[in-house]
């Protein structure tokens, strides 16, 4: 069998389009996300940043006050520095260097040891160093050219550069004595080396001029200066002599996150589309063909020839081999689905038989009783009225040998029934039928009704005073306008004293209601029937009436 599906757009490949077209929006939003990831990383890292650095630059505003207000106050009203005059000599000097010294080494405890103090006394050029050195001897001498050239100069806190170094810069003139602050830039900005800035990360100090004059890095550049952004501290607003430029990795503290976030993306993304390769290569390899195994076996049913069966092709060989044992097990499998066939359905017509042949005997001996009796009585007219109910009964019996007869026929059967019991028993047995036109020929299993009959008659006991009362009412229930699915319903009731409630318990449920003395075998073995012959689709409702009175109802299927 040529297959012709080969070409068709099969569920998996619609999926794998459907997965990649959703990939795309996936894609799109990622980067999204990730741009505003980028974004807020910086915002927050931006943020982290200008805290610290505002921190920096109010502690280091209020200790270049604190020095401003030390400087100015020990050169104009410190007795130490009155020792410096023109009728002093050496020790007094000496001793009042050693007590600047002391002063300076108390402030130092303060604001920090890298701030160093310097002492000129232009009248009798007195230079001195009034704390530590933290430069060496060269540098140390530019700084004391330096304050020596400015005698007679006031100057504010200003950076400038004494040889190759940077410096902020303060001094105060008094009475010819010369009191200066100088401090190096790299120790001014050193508590910001601990800010995480980057590899190509710097600090840049600029003065009023916007020049730089000290910096800590070359600074970022190349691509790489992409990822760099640069914030400015303008001096004039922390009240500092000058400005700070700093420039830091955009994503600071949070870059390897940010990268490591994006690699894994980038990961679970290429693991998605080999996923769906393999997908795809699995497919075309192994599913197709188990599709279109599938496909064949679907359309096994409508074959007529299975010899040309082919169920698969040639790219997978485990199914290749099973070509040929299936076709010579779909041939078994046909073969005995036959022979079990055959075997249920005789099985079938030999239970319903058999269950027929349980009712036919069951009145016999009865009659034939009755008939010697009325003979033996010298009743001649009774035993012949007798005599015909019963041949027309037995006649019926046993010509009764299809599974269903029509409608009318079962009731007359009926009819002869209840008259030979009129005539065996002492009391008379009212009967009464309604059927319409349209069920006459409406078929059912034969000696169906006379079974629900009998036992009305074997154990109903009427009221006192009334005789027993039986009726029988049929009607078609209409489900279709064609016809089809019509429901044929068929009441039976009498005026006894109606069902115990344990019978109507085990009717409801299905239970066998056969007792120990052989009573209800009729009604039990009818059931049995009807389940034979209409495969459950029946409806047999066991209840008493108002007037206590036994109902049987019975729905079956119109059969003409």
């Amino acid at each position: 069998m040529k297959n012709t599906g080969r070409t068709r757009s099969y569920p998996v490949v619609q999926m794998l389009t459907k997965t990649l077209y959703l990939a795309i929006p996936v894609v799109i939003l990622f980067v999204v996300v990730s741009w505003f990831s980028f974004s807020e990383i910086r915002k927050q890292n931006n943020l982290a940043l200008k805290s610290s650095v505002n921190i920096y630059q109010n502690e280091l505003e209020h200790k270049l006050s604190a020095i401003e207000h030390f400087v100015q106050w020990t050169v104009v009203h410190d007795p130490i520095l009155d020792a410096f005059d023109e009728s002093g000599h050496m020790g007094d000097f000496r001793d009042a260097s050693n007590e600047l010294r002391l002063r300076v080494s108390d402030m130092q405890y303060s604001t920090g040891s890298e701030y160093m103090y310097f002492f000129y006394w232009d009248e009798k050029d007195i230079f001195f160093n009034a704390s530590d050195l933290k430069v060496n001897y060269e540098t140390y001498k530019k700084i004391k050219e330096r304050i020596k050239s400015d005698v007679g100069t006031n100057y504010t806190w200003e950076p400038c550069m004494i040889g190759d170094n940077a410096f902020l810069y303060y001094s105060i003139t008094y009475e010819h004595r010369i009191f200066s602050c100088v401090v190096s830039m790299e120790d001014i900005l050193s508590p910001l080396s601990s800010i995480n800035l980057g590899e190509q990360g710097s600090i840049q100090a600029l003065s009023a001029d916007g020049d730089v004059f000290y910096r800590t890095g070359e600074g970022p550049g190349g691509f790489r200066g992409n990822f760099y952004n640069r914030l400015i501290f303008p001096g004039a607003e922390a009240d500092l002599p000058f400005t700070l430029a700093i420039d830091s990795l955009a994503l600071g503290n949070y870059g390897r996150l940010f990268f490591l976030q994006f690699i894994v993306f980038l990961a679970a993304l290429m693991l998605c589309f080999i996923m769906g390769g393999y997908v795809l290569v699995s497919y075309r390899k192994v599913i197709l063909p188990i599709k279109i195994f599938s496909k064949s076996l679907s359309e096994i049913d409508s074959l007529k020839d299975t010899e040309g069966l082919v169920l698969t092709d040639s790219r997978v060989q485990e199914l290749n081999q099973i070509n040929d044992q299936f076709k010579n097990l779909i041939h078994e499998i046909t073969r005995l689905r036959i022979d079990v066939y055959e075997a249920e359905l005789d099985n079938n017509k030999f239970m319903i038989h058999f269950l027929q042949q349980q009712i036919k005997p069951h009145f016999y001996l009865n009659c034939l009783t009755t008939i010697d009796s009325m003979v033996s009585l010298g009743d001649m007219d009774a035993a012949k009225k007798m005599l015909m109910f019963t041949s027309r009964y037995f006649r019926y019996l046993f010509q009764v040998n299809n599974n269903f007869v029509p409608l009318i026929n079962e009731l007359a059967h009926v009819e002869d029934y209840l008259s030979i019991q009129n005539m065996r028993l002492s009391r008379p047995t009212q009967y009464e039928t309604d059927l319409p036109k349209d069920c006459n020929q409406l078929s059912i299993p034969p000696l169906l009704l006379i079974t629900f009959v009998e036992n009305s008659v074997k154990h109903a006991t009427p009221p006192e005073g009334e005789s027993l009362k039986i009726s029988i009412r049929a009607k078609k229930l209409l489900d279709a306008e064609d016809g089809a699915g019509d429901i044929l319903e068929i009441v039976i009731s009498d005026n006894g004293q109606g069902f115990d409630p344990q019978i109507l318990n085990k009717i409801k449920n299905g239970e066998d209601i056969v007792s120990e003395d052989g009573s209800h075998i009729g009604i039990t073995n009818c059931i049995k029937r009807l389940s034979l012959l209409y495969n459950n689709s029946f409806e047999l409702i066991a209840d008493n009436t108002e007037e206590h009175g036994a109902r049987i109802t019975l729905r079956i299927p119109v059969k003409v």
